[in-house]
C-alpha cells in the first residue's frame, strides 16, 4: 500500500486506536529522534515493539484488516526517513510537538519521554558524548535529562523555572538535536575515513605495485 502524503495523520489515528500501552504521536516522534541520532547504531529489532509494548512489556496490537500491521509499520518507518532526511538538512528538523487547545501552550512532555526512551537503549554511547570534549552537545544532553527529570516528576522546579523550561524548551529542543546528530555524523566508527596518500614522486615505485618507475606506468596516463 503507498504512503499517503498526509501520511501523518493517518499514524496519529492508528497509534491512538492502539490503546494506552501505544506511544502517541509526539512520544513516538521523539523516540525515533533519538534513535537517529543516538552514538550506537540501533536496528528496528532493539527498538520497534518498544512502541506498542507499554511499560510492562505486554501490550499488544489489534488491527481488524489484513496487513494493518504491515501498513502500520510501513508509518513507522516512513516517519523515521523523514525525520532523517530533516536532519539531513540543517535548519529543516522541527519535532512534533502537541498543543495545548485550551492555553495555546505547546506541549514538549512526550516527545522528551519519548527520546530519553531511545537514550535508555544507548546509555555507554550518551556517556561518550558526554566524556567528549564537546560543551554544546553535553549541555543538550544535560538540558535534554533534565526535561525529563521534570516530566516524569523526578525533579521539582520552581514556578519560575517551569515557566522559563516551557517557553523555551520547543526552541532548544530542535538545536540539540541538530548539535547530537552532527555529533554522532563526526563521530561514527562506520563513518568512511579518508586516507591522504603523499605525493608520488616521478622515479618512486608506481603504487599500483608493478614495479617500474611512476613515470615510466601510471604517470604516463
Amino acid at each position: 500500500m503507498a504512503i499517503p502524503l498526509d501520511y501523518i495523520d493517518e499514524l496519529d489515528r492508528l497509534l491512538l486506536d492502539q490503546g494506552e500501552d501505544c506511544m502517541l504521536l509526539s512520544q513516538l516522534d521523539g523516540f525515533l529522534t533519538g534513535i537517529l541520532v543516538s552514538p550506537d547504531l540501533l536496528a528496528p529489532s532493539q527498538w520497534l515493539k518498544m512502541i506498542w509494548v507499554g511499560e510492562d512489556g505486554t501490550g499488544m496490537l489489534q488491527f481488524s484488516e489484513m496487513g494493518g500491521f504491515q501498513h502500520f509499520t510501513d508509518l513507522i518507518m516512513h516517519h523515521y526517513h523523514v525525520i532523517l532526511a530533516c536532519l539531513g538538512q540543517p535548519g529543516s528538523f522541527e519535532p512534533v510537538l502537541e498543543i495545548d487547545t485550551r492555553s495555546d501552550e505547546t506541549l514538549w512532555e512526550l516527545w522528551i519521554e519519548g527520546f530519553g526512551q531511545a537514550m535508555d537503549l544507548a546509555p555507554s554511547g550518551w556517556q561518550r558524548v558526554l566524556n567528549d570534549d564537546d560543551p554544546g552537545c553535553r549541555a543538550a544532553i544535560e538540558g535534554i535529562r533534565e526535561l525529563r527529570a521534570f516530566a516524569d516528576g523526578t525533579k521539582k522546579l520552581t514556578l519560575t523555572a517551569e515557566d522559563q523550561w516551557d517557553r523555551e524548551a520547543p526552541d532548544l529542543i530542535p538545536i540539540w538535536v541538530e548539535m547530537l546528530h552532527q555529533w554522532r555524523i563526526e563521530n561514527d566508527p562506520y563513518r568512511p575515513v579518508t586516507i591522504k596518500r603523499e605525493k608520488t614522486g616521478r622515479n618512486d615505485p608506481c603504487p599500483c605495485g608493478s614495479g617500474v618507475k611512476y613515470k615510466k606506468c601510471c604517470g604516463l596516463n
